[in-house]
């Protein structure tokens, strides 16, 4: 919900909400390995450390009942399918400073598409999957040094099974799982 203020000559928008986003997140062995990944290369880097996830979508900004209520129908429509993670990348961002791609198949494609239905939004030309390594500002000697030691791909695979609702307001230690719903 977007409330509008008069402000002098124009009017400013002010959100009323929280900041969410859904997340695919992975299972078992792959989370277990993946997690301890990620915790070595936020102690070796003194960046944030957050949960392995595929972001299906980020940045909503609307109340809360209505997040989880949209939620809970796109994980009606949805089923479990296949995730790979496939080539290590990164790009001059914070948030996805260093990434694995995921491969974008048929039924990733069309989860994206079936979320920016549910939540109006995005562009499903410009979705491009990805799970962060590294959160923060570094330079691309680091980014290519961490990918030589890892090497140039991730090949692990996992199931989508659940979508995650996380609270992803302000820094990232305070971002909070709020609702998991089952796509089985």
């Amino acid at each position: 919900m977007l409330r509008v203020e008069a402000w002098g000559d124009g009017v400013l928008p002010r959100r009323t909400s929280e900041k969410y986003s859904l997340w695919l997140v992975p299972g078992g062995e792959v989370y277990e390995r993946l997690a301890s990944l990620l915790d070595v290369l936020s102690v070796r880097h003194g960046s944030p450390r957050f949960a392995p996830h595929v972001t299906l979508l980020g940045s909503i900004a609307a109340p809360r009942h209505e997040v989880l209520q949209k939620a809970a129908q796109l994980a009606a429509a949805l089923r479990a399918f296949p995730l790979r993670l496939e080539r290590i990348d990164y790009l001059d961002e914070y948030f996805r400073c260093l990434f694995v791609r995921v491969a974008l198949t048929r039924p990733l494609r069309d989860a994206y598409r079936r979320t920016c239905g549910i939540f109006s939004c995005g562009n499903p030309h410009s979705f491009m999957p990805h799970l962060s390594l590294l959160y923060g500002n570094f330079g691309p000697e680091l980014k290519e040094a961490v990918k030589a030691e890892f090497g140039p791909r991730l090949d692990l695979a996992f199931k989508a099974r659940c979508l995650h609702v996380y609270s992803t307001q302000g820094e990232t230690h305070r971002w909070r799982r709020v609702a998991r719903f089952g796509v089985e």
